[in-house]
């Protein structure tokens, strides 16, 4: 299909997110929705379809091959559950209990647990995946002590996860990117990795995205949705009195193994599948879910061996239960989204609709504006289909293409869909570093969802002025200054009015 009719799905979701704050339900029902729109005349064929699409999510099956398992999926529930349990040994151990301890001297106020997060995002930039779920690890102890949300810390894990991926080349978003613009991009124009390197300049929300959650901690902005939703629905956590401190090496050792053993997997799994030591080869031919589940059974591992003096057996099962228990309304979450997506994007062609209509209707006079018009409709595919790496597949082409026809910025056009992409896959709750980043602060996705979403589009439409005068003018600094002053102005504002800890954590 690809028509209007393909917008429904997305539009459903959305809207029974925010209008019943239930994700499991408002997934389910666009997957049904869009066998209802596919199959409306047959049933049974309904029905057939849903099940379809959410084994699809654990297995495959075809008359050649017969069934064959999705390791990809399997290994990314496997490592969630994975730091379900780790959380629980090392709380249980004592870990979480002595790291407290040592920063209640280090780290003085809620302002500085959340700039330890802030900058451990930014040099966890590798991948966005590993970015969400390891910094929330590292940052949810400080968070908990000095009176810092779950949602604060979901917005500052979700804004240092894709942001960051996408303007470091040596990334796996980078490597992808790279691979997408090779397939696209004028072989005369030069290499592709230049082009990336090129459009980190006027990749407006990206860095806007990094710049407002440095300011929201800076000046402590708590807006009314981040005010009225204070870890909604979130699990409650053990009360670390009943655990007395160890030693802080059962907290740290195992978070160190967990970052370097991913780092070592994502770069010898790129290295075995492209034969190649090239930094760029390795990471956009890495296997980042395989490398995900290898670090994480080597920290949990690592974390009961260390633990295990401090543990007492019977406590073993009941760790093992808590922290699955924890982890299941999370993997649930993302059996759906990952479900669904396939719904949107290969069977209602909801983004390749978008893209067409694009092509196709964009009358010459809006040529002039073309950076700022793919801004916005990247952000929109990206929104509605919940994956910004579909967008760059369908968008970057289409770019190119009415840059090159137009005598437009190829380099401009790039920036336009890559930020337009990000900020609709930050704020898409169907996506999948949305979901992630709320798994890894520990609380419920609709309220990290609508607690992000303000910050975040204060950051698009201050974009939104920059991609507007870099249509204009031409000038990406300029346009850089200009959107960059406006959001600095903005969160000046919002400080006067909504600035302050939050009250009631």
């Amino acid at each position: 299909m690809n028509s209007s009719l393909s917008l429904l799905v997305p539009i459903v979701v959305i809207a029974l997110v925010l209008l019943t704050k239930r994700v499991v339900l408002s997934l389910f029902v666009g997957i049904v929705l869009g066998g209802v729109i596919l199959h409306y005349q047959e049933p049974l064929g309904i029905l057939s379809y849903v099940y379809e699409k959410i084994s699809s999510v654990f297995y495959e099956y075809s008359s050649e091959s017969g069934v064959s398992l999705v390791w990809d999926s399997i290994y990314v529930f496997l490592f969630t559950l994975f730091l379900g349990i780790l959380s629980q040994v090392v709380l249980v151990s004592g870990g979480v209990g002595a790291f407290v301890e040592w920063a209640r001297d280090k780290v003085k106020d809620t302002r500085s647990s959340e700039f330890s997060a802030f900058f451990a995002g930014i040099v966890i930039f590798i991948d966005d995946y590993f970015n969400a779920l390891t910094v929330g690890q590292i940052a949810k102890p400080l968070n908990a002590m000095h009176k810092s949300s779950k949602e604060r810390l979901a917005y500052i894990i979700d804004s240092t996860s894709a942001p960051i991926c996408v303007l470091v080349p040596i990334s796996s978003w980078g490597a992808y990117i790279i691979g997408v613009l090779q397939k696209s991009a004028p072989e005369q124009s030069g290499s592709p990795l230049l082009f990336l390197l090129s459009s980190v300049g006027s990749n407006f929300y990206a860095w806007f995205a990094l710049l407002g959650v440095f300011l929201a901690i800076l000046w402590q902005v708590n807006l009314p949705a981040m005010r009225k939703n204070i870890n909604v629905s979130s699990q409650k956590e053990d009360h670390r009195d009943e655990y007395p401190p160890s030693k802080i090496s059962l907290l740290l050792l195992p978070i160190l193994s967990l970052v370097v053993s991913i780092t070592f997997m994502i770069f010898y799994t790129g290295y075995k599948n492209s034969g190649s030591m090239e930094l760029l080869s390795m990471l956009g031919d890495c296997d980042t879910p395989f490398a995900l589940f290898c670090g994480g059974l080597i920290a949990l591992l690592l974390a009961f061996l260390l633990s295990m003096p401090y543990l007492k057996t019977s406590e073993i099962p009941n760790i093992f239960l808590k922290g699955i228990n924890a982890m299941l309304p999370a993997v649930v979450i993302l059996i759906l989204a990952w479900a669904i997506g396939p719904v949107i994007k290969e069977d209602l062609q909801t983004g390749v609709y978008l893209g067409n209509l694009v092509k196709t209707s964009l009358p010459s006079s809006a040529l002039v504006l073309l950076p700022l018009l793919l801004f916005l409709i990247s952000a929109f595919i990206s929104f509605s289909t919940g994956t910004s790496w579909g967008c760059f597949a369908i968008m970057i082409p289409i770019a190119i293409e009415l840059a090159v026809q137009s005598g437009g910025s190829v380099i401009f056009a790039i920036s336009a869909v890559l930020s337009g992409a990000v900020y609709g896959d930050h704020t898409s709750p169907m996506s999948d570093t949305t979901i992630l980043s709320s798994i890894g602060a520990g609380c419920s996705l609709q309220s990290h969802f609508i607690t992000q979403l303000p910050y975040a589009s204060i950051s698009a439409f201050c974009a939104f002025i920059s991609f507007l005068a870099l249509s204009l003018s031409g000038n990406a600094l300029f346009s850089m200054l200009l959107g960059g002053g406006a959001l600095i102005a903005i969160f000046a504002y919002l400080k006067s009015k909504y600035g302050g800890e939050l009250q009631g954590v």
